[in-house]
């Protein structure tokens, strides 16, 4: 029964996800890092469907996985790995102005963004994609998985400026930073989640 609860939220979360990208992050071009800013990138240079980019991200990614990262773990990617993308197509209709309110939106999907993947990853779950990376180099490497998200989210960022100009690369930044800090702070917190480890 908690093995179904934990899925249940991880589902949730997923669906929180999928729609903030298909809400906010999409319609702005904020390329955030990740899975969903890479989606963005080349959706727009290659004009393909941002859920099939996740898709095939998401595939490469959970080979590492597999070898790397427990099994539950790398189930949890398997369930992200079609879930999610799944998910980002089938809420892929849902839209709404938000042009005169930009920078709001942009806070929060800097929140939403923390903390949807700070608790998938408390769960002990990663969203799929390029997350995986992180999760791998905080097992081999010891190294805090806010810190390698924030490298390859800015990596991801510096293109977005490239293509979308500076003013989507700034907002970017915000959603990114607010994304890192609440990860952070979420995985730094001792809670019942962590004791059950």
């Amino acid at each position: 029964m908690k093995k179904l609860k934990k899925y249940l939220l991880f589902l949730f979360l997923l669906l929180v996800a999928a729609l903030n990208f298909n809400m906010i992050l999409k319609p702005l071009n904020l390329t955030t890092g990740g899975n969903q800013g890479l989606a963005i990138l080349l959706s727009h240079v290659f004009d393909l469907r941002p859920s099939f980019i996740i898709l095939i991200i998401n595939i490469i990614m959970i080979i590492l996985s597999y070898f790397l990262l427990p099994k539950e773990t790398t189930f949890g990617t398997v369930f992200a790995t079609f879930v999610y993308p799944l998910l980002v197509r089938l809420t892929s209709f849902i839209n709404f102005n938000i042009n005169n309110y930009e920078i709001i939106f942009v806070i929060i999907s800097g929140i939403i963004c923390g903390v949807t993947c700070g608790y998938i990853y408390r769960l002990g779950f990663s969203q799929g994609g390029i997350n995986v990376l992180s999760v791998i180099l905080k097992k081999y490497f010891k190294i805090k998985i806010y810190m390698t998200n924030f490298i390859i989210n800015f990596v991801i960022l510096c293109f977005g400026i490239y293509y979308f100009g500076i003013l989507k690369g700034l907002y970017s930044f915000v959603v990114i930073i607010i994304n890192s800090y609440l990860i952070n702070k979420i995985l730094s917190k001792k809670t019942s989640l962590n004791s059950k480890k």
